[in-house]
């Protein structure tokens, strides 16, 4: 049979909660609640490690964040490390994408053509990408421009007379976190940070916004793709919905009168800020909703919809405040649990969430098992089993950065290695010492205490003992591993 195309929607920070389809919050994404009435929704998804750049070479290189070589946000790939990405080029599929993939930050050397070309080769090629560019992410764009080095978004930006109005705007709404210590979940009380403080409007007109540049870019490459002989696979990042929560005066408007509820375990300060924050989060939120509509449609209208694998996930969450807390980082679900929805041919509806514990790993598995190609790393196992209906084994999720590491059954949750005496920016560089994560385990209630309040490894030792034997199995890397992958 035909090999599927892929379309991956890969937004930047988007909370795996915060959807419509849940219905516990005012969200409106009608568009990938249209893909999950129509397919299956993986409602206990974590990313590999709740950071940008660790996050997607974990699932570019399917290798879990201990041996993975991005640890944090200042390290760059090796482009020419194996990855899914040239993986299923190789597996015959044009492999594409637009946005931000945040492997190649590092060196700033994007190019106006998001291309990466150094001495006349594309690290952007290297990667497997045949498709597409690579821009910078909200603020290292604007750190680029200061710097010099061309990027384009903010080429774009130029050409429009719009680049010192979006940068003068940015400067207003940094930092992310506060250079302060995280002193434990509920005694954080220092100022919201200006990323999510300054929540007035862009400057930018709405052709200028940086997602609705994205998204045009994913319509314009979608037909491109489909007049292709080949297969395709293509990888939309959005910047947002990441801080700073900027939205321009259409995207405001919606949400001006829409209520949220507060932030969970927070000081019970600044109610009508958070307010405003949530509504702006939410309105990048549903931007991204009609551009996946519009993609949607676009499909249908190539008459390729029915051979197209539709997936929504993202690189991580973000904690909006929950815990007195902001970004990512954390080893708390609002920073570690992620979208995962699919659709497609083969794929059979699901009247309930599947709530087994899963990773962006398994979806990577899953693309290399549609594709047909081979797996350029050893971790993740494929979804297909459930995206068919079939039968599956047991799951388990692993999450980590620096010096924690957290791992779940879909029922227990335990976390290890913990600090809350650390500044927040040092998080990331921090060590895993095993034998000291070992001393501060701390085991939850997947289901009935999701913000892990009440450590049961006292109450239940058996069940945190058989969670740290499986998280030190899944950190150690197989010595054999055997390639994985079938044409379909």
């Amino acid at each position: 049979m035909t090999k599927p195309n892929i379309l991956l929607f890969l937004p930047d920070q988007w909370r795996g909660d915060w959807l419509g389809f849940f219905g516990n919050l005012p969200v409106r994404t009608p568009n990938i609640d249209a893909l999950a009435r129509r397919g299956v929704v993986f409602s206990q998804t974590w990313t590999p490690s709740p950071i940008c750049a660790p996050a997607r070479a974990c699932f570019a290189t399917m290798e879990n964040y201990d041996h993975c070589q991005v640890q944090h946000n200042h390290h760059d790939m090796d482009p020419a490390s194996p990855t899914l990405y040239r993986s299923v080029q190789e597996a015959g599929y044009k492999v594409a994408s637009v946005g931000k993939i945040d492997l190649l930050k590092g060196k700033m050397d994007w190019g106006a053509d998001g291309l990466h070309i150094n001495d006349g080769v594309s690290a952007f090629n290297q990667l497997g990408f045949t498709d597409g560019s690579d821009s910078a992410g909200k603020h290292d764009a604007i750190k680029g421009y200061e710097d010099g080095k061309a990027e384009p978004f903010l080429t774009f930006l130029e050409k429009e007379g719009l680049a010192g109005k979006h940068v003068d705007d940015f400067n207003r709404r940094s930092p992310a976190n506060p250079p302060t210590s995280v002193i434990g979940s509920q005694k954080n009380i220092y100022p919201v940070p200006p990323a999510y403080a300054v929540t007035d409007l862009s400057p930018l007109p709405d052709h200028a916004y940086c997602d609705n540049w994205v998204g045009r870019q994913a319509i314009e490459l979608i037909g491109q793709l489909t007049r292709s002989a080949e297969p395709w696979f293509l990888t939309v990042n959005f910047a947002g919905p990441h801080e700073p929560v900027d939205v321009t005066a259409k995207m405001r408007q919606k949400w001006e009168n829409i209520v949220f509820p507060d932030p969970k375990l927070w000081n019970g300060t600044d109610r009508e800020l958070h307010q405003a924050i949530r509504q702006n989060y939410a309105a990048m939120q549903e931007l991204i909703d009609d551009w996946l509509g519009v993609a949607v449609k676009t499909l249908n209208e190539h008459g390729v919809l029915d051979n197209t694998i539709l997936i929504f996930a993202s690189d991580h969450g973000d904690m909006l405040g929950d815990y007195n807390l902001w970004a990512k980082k954390f080893p708390f679900e609002p920073s570690v649990h992620v979208p995962l929805v699919f659709a497609g041919p083969k794929i059979q509806a699901r009247s309930k969430y599947v709530d087994s514990a899963t990773t962006l790993l398994d979806l990577a598995a899953t693309i290399v098992d549609y594709s047909g190609a081979i797996r350029p790393g050893p971790a993740g196992s494929s979804l297909r089993p459930e995206l068919e209906n079939r039968e599956t084994e047991p799951r388990r999720a692993v999450s980590g950065l620096g010096s924690w590491r957290a791992i779940s059954d879909g029922k227990h949750k335990l976390v290890a290695g913990w600090k809350d005496d650390q500044i927040v920016s040092d998080i990331e560089h921090g060590i895993w010492n095993a034998s000291e994560a070992r001393t501060s385990m701390a085991l939850f209630d997947a289901a009935s205490d999701p913000f892990n309040q009440k450590d049961l490894s006292t109450e239940k030792p058996e069940i945190a003992e058989r969670l740290w034997a499986d998280l030190l199995k899944e950190i150690k890397k197989p010595q054999d591993v055997q390639p994985e992958g079938r044409t379909s």
